[in-house]
């Protein structure tokens, strides 16, 4: 049986929908990511959840327990949030603490402890969230939902306000604690990078649907359909009239083809190019260099289309801009979609 479910789940906005008919299904102690844009419905999934919203039709089960109707407090579950929503008046200690005291917990000091111990927050128990730095913040947060032992824990977008260095050293924080705990956790970001990286699932979602689900690799060299591919794994997608075009060939069939820029090479023009029988082989020219991190972006330009090629960046361009060249398209790596 399944550790949580949500079950054709509905919920609607002033007539427009928000979250359209939604299932799924998660094991426990797995990491699931919603992931999708703004506006997509995956906070409000989150927040349906935690019974911060009510749902229109449907069900949210946890651990076999129906928990739609149940106030926040009686679901077990922890949420952290974006804002943190840490008590400015309250040291680290108090703050960890107040779920514990509410109840009434004997062992409330033990408890505290361990958890400030393992969120490394050793040292700033007597501190004030203002003298704390932002990523110690959101230890304080997610020791706070943690020391309540809840049977889910929910993340929405909780480190989309940090810097990048100590976001990233926050995710591998996270789900350091998330495996060694090993709670069911849903965390909900916009970020693709963030959700390859600290995902065991994932659910990509578009204007209150959900149009695929799996492992980070799953949903990254399989994507369903054109959104996901665009999304998820910036795809070059070609409707097939333009694909057959583009190389020259009626080979493929289908809607709509994609490639990953990555999976293309640049030779310069007349360098022998590889099997042509694996291989289409195009010719263009280079628009437009970009870097981000450490890829190289190629915008190639073709008499009918443009498309990006991307590379490790090493010591510079392979090619400048202008520069006449010829591509290679592994026919392999062409996914109809």
């Amino acid at each position: 049986m399944s550790y949580v479910t949500i079950d054709r789940v509905m919920k609607k906005y002033e007539g427009q929908v928000v979250l359209n008919n939604i299932s799924l299904t998660l094991e426990k102690g797995e990491f699931a990511t919603l992931l999708g844009q703004s506006g997509c419905g995956k906070s409000t999934l989150l927040r349906s959840i935690a019974g911060l919203e009510d749902v229109d039709q449907g069900r949210v089960l946890i651990d076999g327990k129906d928990i739609t109707h149940l106030s926040p407090r009686q679901r077990e579950v922890g949420m952290v949030f974006q804002s943190y929503a840490l008590f400015p008046n309250m040291t680290v200690f108090d703050n960890i603490a107040y779920g514990l005291r509410m109840k009434k917990v004997k062992n409330m000091k033990s408890k505290v402890k361990k958890m400030i111990e393992m969120v490394d927050l050793i040292g700033k128990e007597e501190s004030y969230p203002h003298q704390l730095s932002g990523g110690q913040q959101q230890r304080v947060a997610l020791a706070r939902a943690l020391v309540m032992e809840p049977k889910v824990l929910l993340l929405d977008e909780p480190l989309s306000a940090l810097d990048a260095k100590i976001r990233k050293s926050l995710q591998k924080e996270l789900k350091r604690i998330q495996k060694e705990l090993d709670i069911t956790t849903i965390f909900v970001t916009h970020d693709q990078e963030e959700a390859m990286t600290m995902s065991d699932r994932i659910f990509v979602m578009n204007k209150g649907n959900i149009e695929q689900s799996g492992s980070p690799s799953e949903i990254y060299t399989s994507p369903v359909n054109t959104f996901v591919a665009k999304f998820i794994g910036n795809y070059n997608v070609l409707n097939m009239e333009n694909f057959r075009k583009l190389v020259r060939s009626t080979e493929l069939k289908g809607n709509e083809v994609a490639f990953r820029p990555e999976v293309l090479t640049l030779l310069p023009i007349g360098e022998e190019s590889m099997d042509v029988q694996e291989n289409w082989r195009l010719k263009g020219f280079i628009k437009d260099i970009s870097m981000t991190g450490n890829v190289l972006r190629y915008e190639v330009e073709t008499e009918e289309f443009s498309f990006h090629v991307d590379y490790l960046h090493q010591r510079g361009a392979m090619f400048e801009q202008g520069s006449r060249i010829q591509v290679i398209l592994p026919k392999k790596e062409c996914l109809i979609l």
